[in-house]
């Protein structure tokens, strides 16, 4: 048991986990509902919004394995997410001031290089603090949902009254807290009971369970990627209101922390594999009555609730999933793989191919494909994804869960 200044310095360090995670996910929130109506607001068509979200993806592909494996191998994690959280503020309220459709596409591939590399590595600090002391993973991220739903019902009745254009000055307030509270994050320790798997990296990325791994991610969030950019358009086509449509974004991710907060006792009862067989199922389901119930109220507030299934249940089980097949030295390079794969490739194609599906052939169409491919997902997860045994220590448990 550790003594009392001690347990005070842990509960610092888990505020300040906290708070980075509390003011990222908020600049996420700003982001995510509301990014595509300030892009139309600026010129854009869907086709060009998918694009450009596709570009960035592609970004999602490379930029963490080089962040990955640079902090892996320099050991300076937590400098460069410092560095790399300001740089992407710099260029990222250039937007405002610069013209036409190429310009902001410039500019927001620009503070991708930076953005994109942020969250794997800040994982990697943070599970490597939270093990050092034996503290829950999940209790500290959900920190990162409350700031999500912070965001986004602070940001719409405000961009209800001033419109769309004055979104990147409410973004940067979230980023400047993000870049602050990450220089009250101490570099994580190095932890002597990790071991890297014999063979490296290359070895890790031949075994069948990681292959499966990372194709059901890619299928997970290939199908996400309509909802983050093209759900706001999907519900405002029906009436709803921007004040509206951010509460239903509010009740997905309270959702997300209810799951957050019991996902350390139901995981291990029904086991990683069975949870993201239902997560994946779960997905399908919902992308499927998305489209045929936008326009119900309480069908869209139930699907919302969905998202503790969807997404924090996936979310939560492929990290122990990482922490499983990627750890001590690869941690780093494991969580951009992750992020690279997941969020890069399966965002890229989700976004460029809802952009078109919805410019020409049918909005509607577009939350029925992300089904078909969530449903796909669902099929890999049971056929070919295995199980997992998670280490008995204690802080192991705890940490990745």
């Amino acid at each position: 048991m550790p003594g009392p200044t001690a347990g005070a310095a842990h509960s610092r360090l888990q505020w300040r986990l906290a708070a980075f995670y509390f003011f990222y996910y908020g600049t996420v929130g700003a982001f995510m509902p509301y990014w595509s109506p300030y892009l139309a607001a600026r010129g854009f068509t869907p086709v060009q919004m998918g694009i450009v979200y596709a570009a960035m993806g592609i970004l999602r592909c490379v930029v963490p394995l080089g962040w990955g494996w640079y902090a892996d191998r320099s050991g300076r994690r937590i400098g460069l997410i410092r560095v790399g959280s300001l740089a992407a503020l710099a260029l990222f309220m250039l937007i405002p001031f610069v013209p036409g459709v190429f310009w902001v596409s410039v500019c927001m591939l620009s503070y991708a290089l930076f953005w994109h590399g942020l969250l794997a590595q800040f994982e990697a600090v943070a599970l490597t603090h939270l093990e050092a002391i034996n503290a829950d993973y999940a209790h500290v991220r959900l920190w990162g949902s409350l700031g999500f739903i912070v965001s986004v019902l602070g940001l719409a009745p405000l961009l209800d009254r001033t419109g769309a254009l004055w979104l990147p000055y409410l973004v940067a307030v979230f980023w400047i807290g993000m870049a602050a509270s990450s220089w009250l994050v101490p570099e994580a320790p190095k932890l002597p009971q990790h071991r890297e798997r014999e063979g490296g990296l290359l070895r890790v990325l031949r075994d069948p369970g990681v292959i499966a791994l990372l194709l059901v991610c890619l299928c997970s969030q290939t199908s996400f990627a309509p909802y983050y950019n093209f759900f706001t358009l999907f519900v405002e086509r029906e009436g709803h209101s921007h004040t509206l449509i951010g509460w239903l974004w509010a009740v997905a991710v309270t959702a997300e922390i209810g799951f957050f907060l019991y996902a350390s006792r139901l995981i291990p009862r029904l086991g990683e594999r069975r949870m993201m067989i239902i997560a994946l199922a779960a997905t399908a389901l919902r992308w499927a009555l998305t489209a045929i119930g936008a326009g119900s109220l309480p069908l869209l507030l139930l699907l919302q609730l969905g998202h503790a299934l969807s997404f924090a249940a996936f979310h939560a089980v492929a990290m122990r999933y990482v922490q499983h097949y990627f750890p001590g030295s690869l941690q780093g390079r494991g969580q951009a793989l992750y992020n690279a794969m997941a969020y890069g490739v399966g965002g890229s194609i989700g976004s460029i191919g809802g952009g078109y599906i919805w410019q020409l052939w049918d909005p509607q169409a577009v939350f029925y494909a992300a089904a078909l491919i969530g449903a796909g997902g669902f099929w890999l997860a049971w056929r070919r994804l295995p199980g997992i045994v998670v280490s008995d220590r204690p802080h192991s448990a705890k940490v990745i869960g």
